[in-house]
């Protein structure tokens, strides 16, 4: 029996000990591991899902792909959300500035607030987890599911396509017409088959795989995403060579010129990410547009091929259509600009809002000097990319890139000692701020 003058020890509730606060900062830490699974692997697979539900199940509409979005970005939110100023300063900023665009422009749209969202809930929850194995781990298995896929879809297209018909699921979606699809209700996306040859290895065919994200330009791009990631992290050792391999697979199955490029111009400017400044790349996109603009008004181009050529013309045309109202973001437009996210970002956000969240990118801070090889490599993607698509902001590809952008951002030069045990701590600076 206790003595009368000790400590008397707590009872137990219901026959179990108490929980301490130990127990329960390991179960919200496997909790928030748990829900950033769901927000980046859900974010991947939710088509996949949708897709094979249209197949084998029952029609679906557009409203259960943004019901599958919600449910991701919402994980990603819960994970992000702490007691830290920045993921709210900077949100209720933009939203804000998206109030009164939309109240100049007479009409609200969610799109351009969905589009934003992504990143803002996915690089938080990435800077709020920190933990660059977990990254790894996402990377390199996703890496090898995201192949094996291809491959099945690759080497057994009609059985791929009994359980994923894509052009069916586009159909039920809206996203495509009949007339778009020639008459066709089954098959490959309608970029899977191109007409003119490949590019990368032509003795491959003309199927270009798309693998879990049923079209092959987000293929491509999960393979720049992934071959970064790799190109930054050598202490994964062998899945560091495994996540090569997937990435280059992937880049050559879906055929993706963008993507070939893309990791041609990283490998090569690798051993300049620390001299160039960031005010370099700050005015990059601006200079581009400024001379997209020129080119455009200077040659009259109405576009061109299914080339990088022809992207540029495509991009320098849209410019030069759009309004000063449209640029301002006071007016809205119902010009097609997909074919480039820099027409699509002046278009959603305008000139001032285009010109803030790129800067808020390009001076995120990380904490370690290190840390910028990453972020560098995810500025090329993006500033490559806005040239010739608006694919950037697709929640299949862009949930890895911020989130495991927002891990190498906030990793601390301590932790990072940790987890890369082959780096020497004195050669990491101090702590940067807070990347709140």
């Amino acid at each position: 029996m206790a003595s009368m003058t000790g400590t008397v020890p707590p009872l137990p509730v219901g026959g179990r000990a108490p929980v301490t606060p130990e127990e329960r900062g390991q179960s919200l830490s496997r909790s928030l591991y748990m829900l950033a699974i769901i927000a980046v692997l859900g974010g991947m697979l939710n088509n996949t899902f949708l897709c094979f539900v249209n197949t084998r199940m029952f029609a679906v509409r557009d409203s259960y792909v943004m019901l599958g979005e919600l449910v991701c970005i919402g994980c990603a939110l819960i994970v992000a959300l702490d007691r830290k100023i920045g993921l709210y300063l900077s949100f209720s900023v933009f939203f804000g500035y998206m109030l009164v665009l939309f109240a100049l422009r007479q009409q609200f749209d969610p799109k351009p607030i969905r589009d934003i969202l992504v990143p803002f809930a996915f690089y938080f929850a990435g800077l709020r987890i920190a933990n660059l194995r977990f990254a790894d781990f996402l990377v390199a298995s996703s890496a090898v599911f995201v192949v094996a896929f291809g491959m099945f879809e690759y080497f057994a297209v009609e059985k791929f396509l009994d359980n994923f018909n894509v052009l069916g699921y586009y159909l039920a979606r809206g996203s495509l017409t009949l007339t778009d699809t020639f008459g066709h209700t089954r098959g490959l996306f309608i970029s899977g088959l191109r007409p003119e040859p490949r590019t990368i290895f032509p003795f491959l065919g003309q199927h270009r795989v798309s693998s879990i994200f049923l079209e092959p330009v987000s293929t491509g791009n999960y393979g720049v995403i992934i071959y970064a990631w790799a190109l930054f992290r050598k202490e994964m050792r062998i899945w560091r060579w495994v996540t090569f391999v997937c990435a280059l697979t992937l880049i050559v199955f879906a055929d993706a010129r963008f993507g070939l490029y893309s990791c041609i111009v990283m490998t090569l400017l690798r051993p300049f990410f620390q001299i160039i400044p960031r005010t370099v790349w700050l005015v990059l996109p601006f200079l581009i547009l400024t001379l997209l603009t020129i080119y455009g008004l200077v040659s009259g181009t109405n576009g061109g091929p299914n080339d990088i050529s022809g992207r540029l013309n495509v991009t320098a045309h849209l410019i030069t259509q759009l309004g000063s109202g449209v640029i301002m973001g006071t007016e809205v437009t119902d010009k097609f600009t997909a074919d480039s996210g820099i027409a699509y970002s002046l278009t959603q956000f305008g000139i001032i809002g285009f010109v803030g969240l790129w800067a808020l990118f390009v001076f995120a801070p990380g904490r370690t000097a290190r840390a910028w090889n990453f972020h560098t490599m995810a500025i090329i993607y993006l500033l490559l990319l806005m040239i010739i698509s608006n694919s950037g902001y697709s929640l299949k590809t862009a949930g890895l890139l911020w989130f495991i952008l927002g891990t190498a951002n906030g990793v601390r030069p301590e932790e990072d000692m940790v987890q890369n045990p082959a780096q020497d701590l004195s050669s990491s600076p101090g702590p940067r701020s807070e990347a709140s």
